[in-house]
C-alpha cells in the first residue's frame, strides 16, 4: 500500500487516531535520536504524564533560521505548551537549517506531509487536532503549510514572520484557523502595515482566504497586546492577530496559551468535554 493511502486510512479510525503503535517506544524520535524521512529528519516528544495510549493532539514546531530540530525540544516555551496541553511535539528539521516557503512549488510542504505520515505510524495521534507554530522563518513556514496544505492541520499559531506579497497569494486548500502574533518593532521580519500603520494588513491573506469582514468582530488590549479577532468569517474559520511594541520575539506564554485556546475552541465546536482540566482558555491569557 502506498504511504499516502496508509496515512489516509490511519486517520479514518478513532476520529483521526493512528492504528497500532505498540512498537512506538522502539522507534524513538527524541532529542538524541532523530527519525528519518528519506534523507531528512525530524524529532518528536510526547507530553509529560502521557499514558502511551491516549490519542494526542499534535503541535508541529518549525524552528527559526539556522536552528535545528533539537531546539524546540530544549525550549521551555515549547515544552510548557505541550506539557500544559497534553500534546505531542513534532519538530521537523529544515534543509540547511532553513525553510523553503517563498513559493508554492517547494520542498518543505511535501516533507511535512511525509513527516506526519511517519508520526502516525509511531504515535496514536488525533488527526483532527494538528496545529502548527513557528518563529521567524519558522512562522513563515507555518503560513506556507496552512496556505498550501490546510487539509493537514486544524490551525496555525505562528509568531514574528509572514509571507510577503500577500496580495499575490491564493491558498488552494481554503479557510484555516489562524492566531498570529507580531511586534511593531520587529526589524528582522517586519510586520506588514497598511496606511497609518494599520496592523490588520498583516493578516490580509487569512482575512481574504477565510472570507472575513474588513473590521474585526472583537478587540481587546491585554498587558500591552492588542488582540483582534475575526470570528464571523464566511469561511467558517477564525483569524486572530495580536500585536505588541517589542521586536523579533515569541512573547512569553504565547505558544502555550494559543494552543490552549485552539484546543478549547475545538472542544466547543465538537461538543467534547472533559479533555483537559483547569479553567477554559480565553484571549485574555495571550499576553501572560
Amino acid at each position: 500500500m502506498k504511504s499516502t493511502a496508509l496515512f489516509a486510512l490511519l486517520f479514518l479510525f478513532a476520529g483521526g487516531s493512528a492504528a497500532d503503535t505498540s512498537n512506538a517506544a522502539d522507534m524513538p524520535c527524541g532529542l538524541e535520536d532523530a527519525c528519518s524521512v528519506g534523507e531528512r529528519v525530524y524529532r518528536a516528544k510526547p507530553p509529560e504524564g502521557w499514558d502511551g495510549k491516549e490519542p494526542l493532539p499534535v503541535l508541529i514546531h518549525f524552528h527559526g533560521w539556522k536552528r535545528d530540530s533539537k531546539h524546540p525540544l530544549k525550549n521551555h516555551k515549547v515544552l510548557n505548551a505541550i506539557n500544559g496541553n497534553g500534546a505531542l511535539l513534532v519538530a521537523p528539521e529544515g534543509q540547511h537549517r532553513t525553510w523553503d516557503f517563498w513559493e508554492r512549488d517547494n520542498r518543505d510542504v511535501p516533507f511535512v506531509r511525509a513527516v506526519l505520515e511517519d508520526v502516525a505510524k509511531r504515535y496514536p495521534i488525533d488527526g483532527s487536532r494538528i496545529y502548527a507554530t513557528g518563529f521567524s522563518y519558522g512562522s513563515a513556514m507555518a503560513w506556507r503549510l496552512a496556505c498550501d496544505a490546510g487539509d493537514l492541520i486544524a490551525g496555525i499559531l505562528p509568531a514574528a514572520g509572514t509571507l510577503y506579497r500577500q496580495d499575490a497569494i491564493t491558498c488552494p486548500t481554503g479557510p484555516v484557523n489562524v492566531m498570529h502574533v507580531h511586534g511593531f518593532k520587529d526589524n528582522v521580519m517586519k510586520m506588514p502595515l497598511g496606511q497609518d500603520g494599520d496592523p490588520n494588513v498583516a493578516v490580509d491573506l487569512w482575512r481574504r482566504t477565510n472570507l472575513c469582514a474588513a473590521d474585526p468582530d472583537a478587540e481587546e488590549i491585554v498587558n500591552g497586546h492588542d488582540c483582534r479577532t475575526w470570528s464571523s468569517c464566511q469561511g467558517g474559520k477564525e483569524v486572530m492577530l495580536c500585536v505588541h511594541d517589542r521586536g523579533h520575539i515569541v512573547p512569553p506564554g504565547w505558544i502555550e496559551n494559543a494552543l490552549e485556546i485552539a484546543l478549547q475552541r475545538y472542544r466547543l465546536d465538537t461538543g467534547i468535554h472533559g479533555l483537559k482540566t483547569g479553567s477554559p482558555a480565553s484571549s485574555s491569557t495571550l499576553a501572560n
